[in-house]
C-alpha cells in the first residue's frame, strides 16, 4: 500500500493592541501553553524583530501550529480548534492580525507567515512539483499589501521578508520558499502568507495535498520561478501564469477569481475606506469565523504584568527547546 501525503500546518499571526503588538503577546502563549503543555509547549512560538526593525516594536508574531494529517479537511478543523484556543486566551484585549506584514510598517523581519509541512513517499517529486505551482500558492494567500501605509503591491513579505527567498539548487538550506526541512524530514512551503478567509485556505490546502500527491512530473524550472517571484509579489496575476494555471487546474480545483482578486486586494480596499485599526479588526473577527467587516474595538493597551508574565511563563521555559530547534534547522 502506498504511503499517503500527509500536511502539518503553522499559522502565524500578530497580536495588536489595538495597532502593533507588544510582549503581552507572550503572556497569551503562556496561558495558552499551561493549559495543555503536553501539545502546546512545542507547538507554539514567539517570534520578534530584527536589527533596525526593532524602532518599530519588538514583538512580532507568534505560532500555533496543527498535528499531522492526511486529509485537507480534517487539517483545517484542526487549526480551527487551534485558533479557539488561542482567541479563548486573548479575548477582547488583543486584535488578531493574520496578516504577512502589518501595513504600517516597512520592517522585512517583523513578518508573519503559513507554513505547510508536506510528507510525501516521492520527496524529490512532490518538492518539484510543489516549486512548478508555488507561484499560484503564493498569490492565492499573498496578503501583505501595504508598508509605511503605503500599497507595496500583493505581499511585502514574499518580497522583503527576511526568512524567505529565491530557490537554490540545494533545498534543505533554510530561508528560501521552499525548503526541505533538516529537522523534520518534510517539504516546507514557506513563502505563504497568513490566510484569514477559511473558504480560500480550504483551496489551499486542496492544492498543496494534491499536487504532492501527483504521480507525474510538472515541467518544474528553479529558474523560471526565481524570475518570476518578485513581479508576482509586486504586481499579482501575470499572464504567463496562464500556463501555469492550466497544468494545475488538471489536478486541482484553482479558481482564477482567487488570484486575480486577492486577500491582499480586499485588505488594501477596506484600510483605505475605514482606516488602520477598523481594517484590523475586521481581519480579528474573520479569523475569529465572524464577517470580514470592522466591529467595535474595546479599549486596549499593553500591560507589563501581562509582558512578565509571559517572559517568566513561556519564553524562559520554551528556551531549552527553542535552542535545540535552531541548532537541528542550522
Amino acid at each position: 500500500m502506498t504511503a499517503a501525503v500527509t500536511l502539518g500546518l503553522e499559522e502565524e499571526v500578530f497580536v495588536c493592541e489595538p495597532e502593533s503588538p507588544n510582549l503581552g503577546s507572550l503572556g497569551y502563549l503562556a496561558r495558552l501553553t499551561w493549559s495543555d503543555p503536553g501539545r502546546h509547549y512545542a507547538r507554539t512560538a514567539s517570534n520578534f524583530a530584527r536589527g533596525a526593525d526593532v524602532r518599530e516594536g519588538l514583538m512580532s508574531c507568534i505560532e500555533i501550529s496543527t498535528g499531522v494529517h492526511d486529509e485537507p479537511s480534517a487539517l483545517i478543523e484542526d487549526l480551527l480548534t487551534r485558533r479557539a484556543e488561542l482567541s479563548a486566551v486573548i479575548g477582547n484585549r488583543g486584535l488578531v492580525v493574520p496578516l504577512g506584514h502589518l501595513l504600517q510598517n516597512d520592517s522585512p523581519s517583523n513578518v508573519a507567515a503559513l507554513q505547510f509541512h508536506v510528507g510525501a513517499p516521492d520527496r524529490e517529486r512532490a518538492y518539484r512539483n510543489l516549486g512548478y505551482a508555488l507561484p499560484l500558492l503564493a498569490l492565492l494567500a499573498a496578503d501583505s499589501p501595504g508598508a509605511s501605509h503605503s500599497r507595496f503591491g500583493q505581499s511585502y513579505r514574499m518580497a522583503r521578508g527576511f526568512a524567505i527567498g529565491p530557490l537554490g539548487e540545494d533545498p534543505t538550506v533554510r530561508f528560501q520558499d521552499l525548503i526541505v526541512s533538516k529537522r523534520l524530514g518534510t517539504i516546507e512551503v514557506r513563502v505563504l502568507d497568513p490566510v484569514w478567509d477559511l473558504a480560500r485556505l480550504r483551496v489551499l490546502a486542496r492544492a498543496v495535498h494534491a499536487i504532492a500527491s501527483l504521480t507525474m512530473d510538472l515541467p518544474f524550472d528553479r529558474r523560471a520561478y526565481n524570475a518570476l517571484r518578485l513581479r508576482v509579489a509586486r504586481c499579482g496575476w501575470l499572464p504567463e501564469l496562464g500556463p501555469f494555471l492550466e497544468n494545475v487546474s488538471q489536478v486541482t480545483d484553482l479558481p482564477l477569481e482567487l488570484l486575480t482578486r486577492t486577500g491582499a486586494d480586499r485588505v488594501w480596499e477596506l484600510y483605505e475606506r475605514v482606516g488602520l485599526v477598523p481594517a484590523y479588526s475586521a481581519l480579528d473577527s474573520a479569523w475569529r469565523g465572524g464577517p470580514f467587516e470592522p466591529q467595535p474595538v474595546a479599549p486596549m493597551h499593553g500591560s507589563v504584568v501581562r509582558a512578565m508574565a509571559g517572559l517568566a511563563g513561556y519564553y524562559l521555559p520554551k528556551f531549552p527547546y527553542v535552542t535545540w530547534k535552531y541548532l537541528k534547522e542550522k
